[in-house]
């Protein structure tokens, strides 16, 4: 296929064939160029030389006669144990190390967890998702089980506190929920995420804590079948589930 006449395709966003490959994590841009020169590489059927030769999402490119997949935004739920850091940490573990998937090195955490707290985490590479999730004026729910070393009981004026919106040394909470779930346990739910909010939120309330676990953000539940430190992809479903109140 003449240059000019790939060149053409309206309405089509198209990239070069070596970025293409590149961002779909098939090796780097000198490697993809060098697969592409040896004749390895098939745009709709047709081997293709020319590492500038510009495809869009609805070419079929092979590798080796291996589809390869344009490059996507990637939603991962993980079930968080304690002891690990929201952050790219060179000195303690990071909960990236939990993950082997291709998109790793694009990945952040989409609202981060205390070392010490456990539970629902979710990882992508779609910046504008993560925005969205984490704007307290968007107000995606973030619920919270606090296991308390001792009973605890949920009166009708924490729960107005909780309601109002705590202030705690001069900082100011937005509105949030508190309700009892058993003898020990109780739930908090957010909209925010400010620094060490829930351990504040609950050193102010008299809750000693013992354990504390995300178990929801938005209308998605954390996957009780992820053992700590297991991790999986999101369904389409899953991912507007975040945004459902």
């Amino acid at each position: 296929m003449r240059m000019e006449e790939n060149e053409k395709g309206k309405g089509r966003k198209k990239i070069r064939l070596d970025r293409f490959l590149a961002n779909a994590h098939i090796g780097s841009r000198t490697e993809v160029k060098m697969y592409i020169k040896d004749g390895r590489v098939k745009v709709n059927g047709e081997i293709v030389y020319d590492p500038a030769f510009y495809v869009s999402e609805e070419d079929v490119v092979t590798i080796d006669d291996i589809l390869v997949e344009a490059h996507r935004f990637v939603y991962i739920i993980l079930n968080k144990p304690a002891g690990f850091v929201s952050t790219t940490s060179e000195n303690e573990p990071s909960v990236l190390n939990l993950v082997e998937h291709p998109y790793v090195s694009e990945l952040h955490i989409a609202g981060r967890l205390d070392k010490d707290v456990e539970g629902l985490l979710i990882l992508t590479n779609d910046g504008e998702f993560t925005h969205r999730l984490i704007s307290p004026k968007k107000k995606v729910e973030k619920e919270y089980y606090i296991y308390s070393k001792r009973p605890v009981n949920i009166t009708q004026e924490m729960e107005a506190e909780v309601e109002k919106g705590l202030e705690i040394d001069g900082e100011k909470f937005l509105p949030g929920r508190i309700r009892q779930i058993d003898e020990r346990t109780v739930s908090i739910t957010i909209v925010e995420g400010k620094y060490h909010q829930i351990k504040k939120m609950c050193k102010r309330l008299g809750i000693e804590w013992e354990k504390i676990q995300r178990v929801r953000i938005g209308g998605l539940i954390l996957d009780q079948t992820l053992k700590p430190g297991e991790w999986r992809e999101l369904t389409k479903d899953e991912v507007k589930k975040v945004f459902e109140r």
